[in-house]
């Protein structure tokens, strides 16, 4: 199989998922996961995260329990499907504020980034061209989606659309 068969295939399959879901919301969708500041000659079936929002089955959950899941959803890898991780929307209120151990508050409070947190990575939102201190290190963002990973460090996810321009 030639690169050029398994990129029409690849592209192929990434606009009939994204054109099949029927969740939305401002997380859900198909993802590239790139390292930060590495430009890759290849893309892999690897490389690409699928993140939905969990539903619940109304008929069959308390109403306690649909609220500690209302803001929560699956990653998984698209080469791994059975490997799914839980994320859960960063906590921002008096009595418990997820932004602040990074420094990040006044950031959400101006509505200039939201996170999610899966344990041993998050993932957060905000402006292409973001710049983002963690700890000692300081970076651009190009994608306006960026993860940080445990042990592995920065990277960029790049959410691919459907929608035509």
């Amino acid at each position: 199989m030639t690169k050029k068969t398994l990129l029409f295939l690849l592209t192929s399959f990434l606009y009939l998922y994204t054109t099949a879901q029927n969740t939305k919301d401002e997380w859900s969708g198909l993802y590239q996961l790139q390292p930060y500041g590495k430009v890759l000659d290849s893309i892999s079936p690897k490389q690409f995260y699928k993140i939905q929002k969990i539903i619940l089955d109304h008929d069959n959950t308390s109403s306690t329990y649909e609220l500690a899941v209302n803001d929560q959803w699956t990653m998984q890898n698209m080469l791994n499907i059975e490997d799914k991780k839980v994320l859960r929307a960063f906590k921002f209120s008096q009595k418990k504020n997820d932004y602040e151990e990074f420094g990040w508050t006044e950031l959400h409070q101006n509505g200039n980034i939201k996170c999610i947190d899966g344990g041993n990575l998050f993932i957060c939102k905000t402006k292409v061209g973001t710049k983002i201190s963690f700890g000692e290190e300081k970076f651009t963002t190009n994608s306006g989606v960026f993860g940080i990973l445990l042990h592995y460090g920065i990277f960029e996810l790049y959410k691919h659309t459907n929608q035509k321009k």
